[in-house]
Formats: structure tokens, sequence, C-alpha cells
């Protein structure tokens, strides 16, 4: 996993890196299930996905991502993020937290 550290309670950093589990239907529709990542103390935290609120692709100076609007529980509370997978690096991240 990429160095970066980060607790479930600092949660509000954005571009986190994270590994990702998701699953596509017949028709090619990425849908996000659970992620997990590493926090400061070195642990491993996984978190499900309760809900794909919504999907989008976004193209910016040429960099082609997919970008979903997720809700999960952190902990006691349900936080409201923005995940996006960057096709050409495989790569997935949470972008922001929109609550």
């Amino acid at each position: 996993m990429e160095e970066h550290h980060t607790q479930i309670g600092e949660l509000s950093v954005a571009n986190i890196p994270i590994q990702m589990l998701a699953i596509t239907d017949r028709n090619g529709k990425l849908t996000p299930l659970w992620f997990r990542f590493e926090t400061k103390e070195h642990r491993i935290e996984k978190i499900a996905i309760e809900k794909t609120i919504s999907r989008d692709e976004s193209h910016c100076a040429g960099i082609r991502e997919k970008k979903f609007i997720c809700s999960a529980i952190f902990g006691d509370e349900r936080r409201l993020m923005e995940i996006r997978y960057h096709i050409e690096s495989q790569k997935w991240r949470i972008f922001r937290f929109l609550s």
C-alpha cells in the first residue's frame, strides 16, 4: 500500500489513497463495495460503502477519472465522500469528504 497515513478522526484530508473492492455488471458499470487504508498507527481500516449515490466521469487536463459520490460509516458517523478512480493508473483515492 502507498505511504499515506491518516486516522479516522482526521478524515477531512483530501486525496487519501485506498485499496478498493468493486464489482462490474454485465454492461461494465463499476460499483465500489468497500475500501481499506492505512492509519497513522499502521493499522489497516476496512470501510464498507453503504450506498453509491451518483457516478460520473471527469476529463480534466487529459486526466480521465471515474467519480463516485458514496456514503459510508466511519466509527460512529456517516460520511459522504467523493471517491475517484484514475483510469490510466488504475488507482483509487478518496478525493474529498462532503460531510
